[in-house]
């Protein structure tokens, strides 16, 4: 039961500590899935395929590229359109890729379904795009909000990348691969739903509760 006071607190909780929240936990999904999940693929993938690891580990260092060579793309992105239809494109191209993942039978397609579906929007969803969230809503704090942020992804790894292990090891890869896909879409999609673009963008100011506190979050 949740007191009338914590009602309340909880009622006048500053929105971009929400907004971290909702990117946080993005980001807590995509570390365990895919940044430090998909690992858990490695050897199954490499084992039941007839690859060699070389051959696996060209697809990470390929993803990589990509995500790099992306980055001047996704900031003017960012800049044109705010960073919600990114996060929502990527955990969307997450949740349909790791389906098509639980169904590749070559490296052909492996290649294709990881860098063409999984790949391509991941960067831009799940590491840019929260950071501007955090940099957009606070000034004074920002500090505290990117290292919110920043935490997220290793505490995917620590809680969601084992579980995901134990499905690999219980259910085989595909059917953990599919489980992975159907969480972005049920939980990773609804979280986008919810992501502002800035506090001007619903009349607020970053740090302050509302517009009548515009002043409060400048520095002394």
């Amino acid at each position: 039961m949740i007191l009338p006071n914590t009602r309340k607190r909880i009622a006048g909780l500053y929105s971009g500590w929400r907004m971290i929240g909702i990117v946080s936990a993005l980001r807590v999904l995509g570390g365990g899935l895919h940044q430090y999940g998909f690992t858990v693929f490695f050897l199954p993938v490499t084992e039941e395929l007839g690859l060699s690891r070389a051959s696996t580990s060209l697809a990470f260092s390929l993803a990589r590229a990509e995500g790099s060579l992306a980055a001047p793309l996704v900031g003017y992105l960012i800049d044109r359109y705010g960073p919600k239809p990114l996060m929502f494109t990527a955990a969307l191209l997450a949740g349909v890729g790791y389906m098509l993942f639980a169904l590749v039978n070559s490296y052909t397609t492996f290649l294709i379904v990881y860098l063409g579906v999984i790949s391509i929007a991941f960067t831009a969803g799940f590491v840019h795009a929260p950071t501007v969230v955090a940099n957009s809503w606070f000034i004074r704090l920002r500090a505290r909000a990117m290292t919110v942020v920043s935490a997220a992804v290793p505490v995917g790894g620590a809680i969601i990348t084992p579980l995901l292990a134990i499905a690999v090891r219980t259910f085989g890869w595909r059917w953990a691969a599919f489980f992975a896909g159907a969480l972005f879409l049920m939980a990773g999609v609804p979280l986008c739903v919810g992501i502002r673009r800035s506090p001007e963008s619903i009349g607020m100011q970053p740090d302050a509760r509302g517009a009548s506190e515009r002043n409060e979050w400048r520095c002394p």
